[in-house]
């Protein structure tokens, strides 16, 4: 009898599990307080070579306006969903992508980097808004990925303004307070490093990289602007490192010359790359050539170890550490001891 009881007790248990299991399967989405984790990363493990032959594609134009996201860079991209409640809005579930690391170590805190693209990549797809970031592969995925998070919104085709409120009803519709608002829930459900966030402006994306450090003065340590038009603040609390094309016809350079000058003569951290060029795209060189990313994710708050705005700054290997630093440690210590020694009269 008692076997016969513990029998039925496990199927029941079993047959529990086998639902929960199915309706699991069947769910595409978990849920992280406000956030909605809609599809994980396709990341799949391909060859060094290969990382390397896709970041030095260039970016594909859409048919009429924009650029379009290549599909190994979007692979590395979590898409999410956060449900916002305002304007045009309310109770929607707005899309966004956010890039983890590789593996997350239990107790330990990571960089943030918040990317604001360019009014050709707005959209209703949450892809376009990642054109750009296959330059940025060999640090997203494979041997030498680097542990960060990436936050990557995207702006609505019919308003692609991150400071544009299209409704005026209660706290509207801007592409940046709905960024915001994602910002914040990443930094309550997600192990960030608070001293080591970091923002990218792209052209029109300038905007909100600058809003965003007008907002939080006390998270962000460095802002990326990348063909932008200079802000009209003074920033001095904050790294500025900006890339502009010297011939821009759409956005002229001298003002951003003129911005970093006025930065630097009052005790700011700004430097501008000047890319000898008569395109609009100073992002593509300053991505791939420059690695502005490693950059970026090497920036701690008020940490006079971050690497000054102008300086590449490059992920080493052991090979390198040693070759760099280990070689004249070892030199030093000979010297010293073979002083030591004279002193001692030994030798």
């Amino acid at each position: 009898m008692q076997t016969k009881m513990f029998l039925l007790i496990r199927v029941i248990i079993t047959c529990i599990f086998l639902i929960n299991w199915s309706l699991a399967e069947e769910s595409p989405s978990v849920k992280y307080g406000q956030l909605e984790l809609l599809s994980k990363a396709k990341v799949t493990e391909i060859s060094k070579q290969k990382i390397a032959e896709v970041a030095k594609e260039e970016s594909e134009k859409h048919p009429e306006d924009g650029y379009l996201a290549n599909p190994t860079a979007t692979d590395c991209f979590d898409a999410w969903g956060y449900r916002y409640t305002g304007g045009r809005y309310n109770n929607e579930l707005i899309r966004f992508r956010l890039r983890q690391p590789p593996k997350i170590v239990s107790g330990k805190k990571y960089p943030l980097i918040v990317w604001f693209h360019g009014k050709g990549e707005s959209g209703n797809d949450n892809e376009r808004q990642l054109a750009h970031l296959h330059y940025t592969l060999p640090f997203l995925t494979g041997p030498e990925s680097l542990d960060f998070f990436m936050l990557v919104t995207q702006c609505p085709k019919d308003n692609p303004f991150w400071e544009t409120s299209v409704s005026k009803d209660s706290k509207g519709d801007a592409p940046f307070t709905i960024a915001t608002e994602i910002f914040e829930q990443i930094l309550k459900e997600f192990p960030i490093d608070k001293e080591r966030i970091t923002t990218f402006g792209q052209c029109s994306g300038a905007i909100g990289s600058t809003m965003l450090i007008n907002k939080y003065p006390e998270l962000i340590s460095a802002v990326v602007y990348i063909s932008a038009s200079a802000p009209t603040k003074l920033l001095n609390d904050v790294a500025i490192y900006s890339f502009h094309c010297t011939e821009d016809s759409m956005v002229s350079i001298e003002g951003m010359r003129n911005y970093v000058k006025k930065v630097n003569d009052a005790n700011g951290n700004a430097y501008l790359t000047e890319i000898k060029s008569g395109s609009h795209d100073a992002w593509s060189p300053a991505l791939s050539q420059y690695k502005v990313i490693a950059w970026m994710i090497k920036q701690k708050k008020n940490s006079f170890l971050s690497p000054p705005p102008g300086i590449m700054s490059m992920p080493l290997s052991w090979r390198q550490v040693f070759i760099y630093f280990g070689i004249p440690v070892c030199c030093l210590i000979i010297l010293i001891f073979i002083i030591a020694l004279k002193k001692c009269r030994l030798i």
